[in-house]
């Protein structure tokens, strides 16, 4: 699974940074045009934020990218029962949720939000 996540990550972080819904997806997945969030008002741990969101989707399977630009800083933590974790270079906050696989990290003023399906993906 972190192979797989640290796939994703680098994707992320070459491609998505710029807070665009312009996207290298993985082979057999496609954008969902109808769930993208393109730098609309929103927060992340409380605090006002710009979010940019992609779905990729294949069949039932599905990964968001979402990045949030932040006004302040954020500090990554561990509360919300996450573990710190290195991914692909990426220092950032790894945790499973609800059947879910999630990854927080920050790229330069931006953060960015990886959420895939299973540890298969």
């Amino acid at each position: 699974m972190l192979v797989c996540l640290a796939l994703l990550v680098f994707v992320a972080s070459a491609t998505f940074v710029a807070a665009t819904a312009d996207v290298n997806t993985p082979d057999r997945y496609k954008i969902n045009d109808n769930l993208t969030i393109d730098k609309q008002q929103g927060e992340l741990q409380g605090k006002a934020a710009i979010v940019t969101s992609v779905v990729m989707e294949n069949g039932t399977d599905n990964i968001t990218l979402t990045t949030f630009t932040v006004d302040g800083d954020v500090e990554l933590s561990t509360d919300a029962g996450g573990q710190k974790k290195t991914i692909n270079g990426k220092e950032g906050i790894y945790q499973e949720k609800d059947g879910r696989s999630l990854f927080l990290y920050k790229v330069g003023e931006q953060f960015v939000n990886i959420n895939a399906p299973n540890e298969k993906l």
